[in-house]
């Protein structure tokens, strides 16, 4: 380096200069002397330091280099290889139109071993488990679509034993309306609490709470029009509004014998809340209204009153497979008869703990009471097999429908563990203690599959 010369020419000068060989200056020079050679040194270090430096420079940029040339290579290939796509021919109108009928196409299958503690088990509602075996609960096959800018299709059918059923069928509105409006035609789930509005695959227990089927049925899915309107607060808010007939099997709304009275069709109103308290936690809050024809006389008519409530905690930032939910519905009765007028009620509550990925488990408890039971003279009359089978009249070998009132109370305690391998599988370990003021205890265990294929659309939150 120049720097490293200059220094030793004028260190070779100072030494052989006459100033510093004088005997005064003799010590001094030798210092002098000293420091310069360990300058030197120190020079030769740093300049050894900087070669090396250097030297891993140059490969790191001629390593760079070569891997821009690779690319650049991949790149030119990729281009070279690309074989430009032959002009589409015009679709054929068959071609549109069978592509238009082309929708997503979706099976659940809910297959449950059960152990029941009774010969006569107690079943409520119509797609629980019926006896000690192997039960299929449920296979559901659902058609989906969007029909064109105005209007999507969904449709669901329930296969069993037993055979099927038509459970959805209906139309929504897509097209803007005012006042944030929306409309439903069809067979639907009516929006009555939330889990009626929750197809069996989509709720957290294998049995249906008890209140749900003593007064709903299996899904209260009336063919009616129905209109949801979103209210402009800071919070989400739908009103809902439904009216149509009262063709469902449930023991509370019957086909009114004075079919063309307007007044006794079923009507049905929904008001959801949802408040978004903070990034980790939803709260939604609702209540609703049902109101039609009972059968028991031509003017006969039975009310449903509801409130659910439902909490979900997730914690996304910290743990994002853990999350604690709670959900809870109450349902109070009244039905008229030409005799007296009936008053029921009964509530559930369920607690569900997400602990891992795959995992989570959780505890219902659900309770149904009367204020008017049921005698035995009125078993008698309406034909009850045993009591236990509060809803069940049997009027031959092969057909049921449901009847109003309550033998007394009952009541349910359900913990259960399940065990989800993907989005598309599940296995669920439940276990019930039921308790009736009108009949023995009884103790089941279920440990039910599901499997999914297909698409199938996101059930409401």
């Amino acid at each position: 380096m120049d720097f490293t010369r200059i220094i030793l020419i004028l260190a070779i000068f100072l030494a052989t200069s006459p100033f510093f060989q004088s005997d005064a200056f003799g010590q001094e020079s030798d210092d002098v002397k000293t420091e310069i050679q360990e300058l030197k040194q120190m020079m030769e270090k740093m300049q050894q330091r900087i070669t090396e430096l250097e030297e891993k420079n140059k490969a790191l940029e001629q390593r760079a280099q070569e891997k821009e040339e690779v690319k650049e290579k991949i790149v030119v290939e990729e281009e070279t290889e690309v074989i430009p796509a032959a002009p589409r021919e015009p679709q054929s109108f068959l071609g549109r139109v069978a592509q238009a009928l082309n929708p997503e196409i979706s099976v659940i299958a809910l297959i449950t071993p059960a152990y029941y503690s009774l010969n006569n088990p107690v079943v409520f509602a119509e797609n629980d488990p019926e006896n000690t075996g192997v039960n299929v609960q449920e296979i559901e096959v659902g058609f989906q679509s969007v029909v064109d800018p105005y209007f999507r299709f969904d449709s669901f059918f329930s296969f069993s034993i037993e055979g099927v059923e038509l459970e959805e069928a209906y139309a929504t509105t897509l097209f803007s309306m005012p006042l944030n409006s929306q409309f439903r035609i069809g067979r639907a789930r009516a929006k009555f609490g939330r889990i009626n509005q929750l197809h069996r695959h989509s709720q957290n227990f294998v049995t249906l709470p008890i209140v749900a089927a003593e007064f709903l049925g299996e899904h209260l899915n009336p063919t009616s029009i129905e209109a949801n309107f979103l209210v402009p607060v800071p919070w989400y808010m739908e009103l809902s509004a439904s009216g149509g007939s009262p063709d469902v099997e449930t023991p509370t709304f019957q086909r009114s014998p004075d079919a063309n009275n307007v007044g006794n069709l079923l009507y049905i109103f929904h008001m959801a809340n949802f408040f978004d308290v903070s990034d980790s936690l939803g709260v939604s809050l609702g209540a609703s209204f049902a109101t039609g024809s009972n059968a028991s006389g031509p003017d006969e008519r039975s009310n449903l009153y509801g409130v659910d409530f439902f909490a979900k905690y997730r914690p996304l930032r910290n743990n994002p497979y853990q999350e604690v939910s709670v959900q809870s519905e109450f349902i109070w009765r009244q039905a008229e008869t030409p005799e007296e007028e009936l008053e029921d009620y009964g509530f559930y509550a369920e607690a569900i703990y997400r602990f891992a990925k795959r995992w989570n488990t959780g505890v219902r408890f659900d309770l149904t009471d009367t204020n008017t039971p049921i005698t035995e003279e009125d078993e008698e009359e309406a034909g009850i097999e045993q009591a236990g089978l509060s809803q069940v009249v049997r009027q031959d070998e092969e057909e049921e429908e449901g009847m109003l009132g309550l033998l007394g109370r009952a009541y349910r305690i359900s913990p259960m563990l399940t065990f989800s391998p993907s989005e598309f599988s599940r296995i669920k370990l439940e276990y019930d203690y039921l308790n009736q003021n009108y009949g023995p205890d009884q103790h089941a265990v279920f440990l039910q599959f599901m499997y999914s294929i297909g698409a199938h659309g996101a059930h409401p939150y």
